[in-house]
């Protein structure tokens, strides 16, 4: 059944169906991509901001993972953390996700608790371990002032920094209550400033490479 924003969210349903996912994750792990799709999809629907979010920083992440030569196993770890890696949204009052002022510091750490409560949301489940470091990770900072952790440079897993890149990416790149989407090459710009401090510079440079390639190949239809 189609689902409108106003649905409320079904955490128990949807912890099945990724309870069924991480059982077929190792037998059978494009059928557990395929339902871990679906279910991205659906918690992008009922997730603020319910605008495909996950997917596209899953497409982002896999597109950076081919350039970085990670194998097939490894695409299917990275998947798995791009999918979920805002999880721990569900449950945050909506009010403040979609709060088109800026945020107080209480509601500050509120968002910012959701990496964490993602992770414990989903450590139940073994088969998702490796995923889970991803998951934890995708706001530490590369110079070390993010949370939850504070971890810098390489401490922070591979797919933690390649989730924090496409999810910036995305993120500038679409429209918030808050403001307007930025143009491509705002972002990427914005990027570049960010680079070293926020986020890894190789990881930034790879997207940046694939951005423009794309940004080429539409001017050239």
């Amino acid at each position: 059944m189609e689902k409108t924003p106003g649905d409320k969210i079904d955490l128990d349903e949807i912890i099945r169906c990724l309870s069924s996912v991480a059982q077929t994750l190792r037998e059978n792990p494009k059928k557990a991509l395929k339902d871990l799709r679906d279910v991205g999809e659906e918690i992008d629907r009922k997730v603020p901001y319910r605008d495909g979010h996950s997917i596209r920083v899953t497409d982002h992440c896999l597109s950076i993972a081919d350039d970085l030569g990670f194998s097939e196993s490894e695409k299917v770890v990275l998947e798995v953390a791009a999918l979920l890696h805002d999880f721990g949204k569900i449950g945050i009052d909506e009010r403040i996700l979609l709060k088109p002022d800026e945020l107080n510091e209480k509601e500050k750490t509120e968002i910012s608790m959701h990496v964490m409560r993602g992770y414990y949301m989903l450590a139940g489940f073994s088969e998702l371990i490796e995923a889970l470091r991803g998951i934890k990770t995708h706001h530490e900072y590369y110079d070390g002032s993010g949370y939850p952790e504070g971890l810098a440079k390489g401490d922070i897993p591979l797919i933690g920094r390649i989730i924090a890149v496409a999810d910036a990416y995305d993120a500038m790149t679409s429209e918030r209550p808050y403001r307007k989407a930025m143009t491509k090459k705002a972002a990427i710009e914005e990027l570049k400033r960010v680079s070293g401090s926020q986020l890894d510079p190789a990881i930034v440079k790879i997207l940046i490479k694939k951005s423009s390639k794309e940004n080429n190949k539409n001017t050239d239809l």
